[in-house]
């Protein structure tokens, strides 16, 4: 990460250069202005912002419900069910991309942002109801009784009472679902044809051919670009995401 925010910095004159030193002899932040002037990196930014946002608040809101469903209720097909999620969260992807793509070619959903958020969601989705569902495990049922004998009802002791205690567990499902869907290339490269609509991984990697590469500079900086939203993440919440993962995994 540092040889790689180091040669953002530097121009490409010294990137080809056959004696390299570690920091640049003349430190430029031309790549980034080339970057967003020259690509349409900024519309790609603005797109995987919006498809990991809403791929992960969709992903929550399904995956506790379920959750809660499957860890409140008593069905024999639910133990089931929740060992099935984790298998198709282990499929392989590449085996996926044929048949999804049949799919929304059907639905009218290639070359789409809605097409790419339904496949983002249900890929995610079973990790998500994993995690969580081994979280809500661990939150004793007694909690909502006690709030449904004092004349709450089922829905509000779920929102009032449940999703609190399951505070850790949803942030860190958000912050692995946001995290992998930010950086997701196979789905994006195959079901986006438009420029304006692809996302930072798939958009970036145009720069790069068999024979040739744009500006190691620009790539560099994309790279950066690319890597700092991850970062700030994991920094400000990573005890939530150390806590969510160890409590479920207790729990579960």
């Amino acid at each position: 990460m540092f040889w790689v925010f180091v040669s953002s910095i530097k121009p490409d004159t010294e990137t080809y250069a056959f004696e390299q030193t570690i920091l640049p002899r003349h430190p430029t932040l031309q790549n980034y202005v080339t970057l967003f002037r020259i690509t349409q990196f900024g519309r790609w930014l603005k797109n995987s912002a919006i498809l990991s946002t809403l791929t992960t608040l969709l992903v929550i809101a399904f995956s506790a419900t379920a959750a809660y469903a499957m860890t409140r209720f008593r069905f024999r097909l639910f133990d089931l069910l929740g060992r099935m999620t984790l298998l198709a969260y282990m499929m392989p992807p590449i085996i996926l991309v044929v048949p999804i793509f049949f799919v929304l070619f059907q639905l009218g959903l290639t070359n789409s942002r809605i097409g790419l958020l339904l496949v983002y969601t249900g890929i995610r989705l079973p990790v998500g109801l994993w995690m969580l569902r081994s979280y809500f495990q661990g939150i004793p049922i007694e909690l909502e009784e006690a709030a449904m004998i004092d004349g709450a009802t089922r829905f509000e002791a779920f929102r009032k009472v449940i999703l609190p205690q399951a505070m850790p567990g949803m942030i860190s499902t958000g912050i692995f679902t946001f995290s992998v869907t930010w950086q997701e290339f196979l789905f994006a490269s195959i079901l986006i044809f438009s420029a304006k609509k692809q996302t930072l991984s798939a958009g970036v990697s145009t720069f790069l051919s068999e024979d040739w590469i744009y500006s190691w500079g620009v790539l560099m900086a994309a790279g950066v670009m690319i890597s700092l939203p991850l970062a700030v993440f994991y920094i400000f919440l990573q005890r939530y995401l150390i806590a969510g993962w160890g409590g479920g995994a207790m729990k579960g």
